[in-house]
């Protein structure tokens, strides 16, 4: 039978998630999808709970040596054998409906390769000093449109759009598995070239494609543990630490960031510049992007978002700002012209963007759906939030009748 649908779950020591991230999955009656999962040398109970599911569906791998998340991704998604493929992190999860709600909209847009859905949140038990008490939050309208990948990469780079809305190889997207290999046969072999996988797929799909298809209903859950990769530098010190044949099998495995970004600034947390960092790694980038003006405009939206840290961190940030603008002969005027810039457009967009909730609300409320718990006894695993989730959409269809 042909494969439709590849969910891939790169995994590694997340035993106490991958569970129900394969059960969302799984519980699926689809008989043209799988699930592929690749245990990254885990010395938790990874193994022994891998080894306990039996469905045809599942295909279970392991690389050859232990690798950095986006060698270990490249890894997975290359024994993916569907027409569309995802990556589903080891603790989020697919929500019921998202089969047939990619049937619907692939057959709306057949000429679309890229899929971006709203996200919808469920926060693990363990990370309430990050995120309160809140447990559970989900917004959905049956609305869509067609957007254009360059304008918001760029607004990406400006500060104005958040990087989790633009589309990636990760929860919240699928694509066209012909698009992932045509950007590897593009990019010398290899898909990523960013030790930041799900950020280096924003850039990579945002340049090889000029459209792609938002949706406003959540097809996944993106969970929240105290495992998530931003809580450390892991991300760094693995592909550091990586000691795999650099000459042959793993020669294009990225290492280490951009020498031409500071590490001060990209590991203090803004997307602006992660994503600034895999525009400049990509084969596919043009000069265009590696223009003064596009790190002027990185750089004052980096200065823009540290006026929300605190005092001490906000003038060490400063100074790199500072230092990294004299490195690259970018004056300081510059920055602060394109950041007051950048802030007045910012607001605009911002506004708008606060009109078009309002009318989703008001405007079609009759097919919207808000749903937001702090009962973490109702909802203790990713999948009760799920069932909840079913059952809203189910009393929504029924007053339509």
């Amino acid at each position: 039978m042909t494969i439709k649908y590849s969910i891939v779950i790169p995994t590694r020591n997340r035993a106490e998630y991958l569970y129900y991230a394969i059960r969302s999955v799984l519980d699926s009656t689809r008989t043209d999808i799988e699930l592929v999962v690749s245990n990254n040398f885990s010395s938790d109970e990874t193994a022994r709970i891998l080894s306990e599911i039996n469905d045809c569906r599942l295909r279970v791998i392991s690389p050859s040596l232990s690798l950095p998340m986006a060698a270990h991704y490249e890894f997975a998604i290359s024994q993916a054998r569907g027409e569309w493929i995802s990556i589903l992190g080891d603790d989020d999860a697919v929500m019921p409906y998202i089969f047939e709600r990619l049937d619907r909209y692939i057959e709306r847009h057949p000429l679309v390769d890229i899929i971006s859905s709203v996200r919808a949140y469920y926060f693990w038990k363990g990370c309430e000093d990050f995120y309160k008490n809140i447990v559970v939050s989900y917004s959905s309208n049956p609305t869509y449109q067609v957007r254009s990948t360059k304008k918001d990469l760029y607004a990406v780079l400006k500060g104005y759009r958040s990087c989790f809305d633009m589309p990636q190889i990760y929860t919240t997207s699928t694509i066209k598995r012909s698009l992932y290999e045509e950007i590897k046969l593009r990019s010398g072999g290899c898909f990523y070239h960013s030790i930041i996988p799900d950020m280096y797929s924003v850039v990579a799909l945002s340049l090889a494609r000029d459209k792609y298809l938002r949706v406003d209903e959540p097809l996944f859950w993106v969970g929240t543990s105290n495992k998530s990769m931003s809580r450390s530098d892991r991300i760094y010190r693995d592909a550091e630490q990586f000691s795999g044949n650099l000459s042959v099998k793993h020669a294009c495995i990225p290492r280490a960031i951009s020498d031409k970004v500071s590490y001060h600034l990209h590991s203090s947390g803004f997307s602006p510049l992660y994503i600034y960092e895999c525009l400049l790694q990509s084969p596919l980038n043009s000069h265009e992007h590696r223009e003064k003006k596009v790190r002027a405009d990185v750089l004052a939206a980096v200065l823009i978002a540290s006026y929300k840290r605190g005092q001490p961190e906000r003038k060490q940030l400063l100074r790199g700002i500072w230092e990294d603008a004299v490195r690259h002969e970018i004056s300081k005027a510059r920055i602060i012209t394109s950041s007051l810039l950048i802030w007045s457009l910012s607001a605009t967009v911002k506004f708008f963007s606060l009109l078009g909730r309002i009318n989703r609300q008001f405007g079609i409320g009759r097919n919207a759906i808000q749903f937001r718990s702090t009962e973490r006894n109702i909802f203790p695993t990713i999948l009760d939030a799920s069932l909840k989730i079913m059952e809203l959409r189910s009393e929504k269809a029924k007053s339509k009748l």
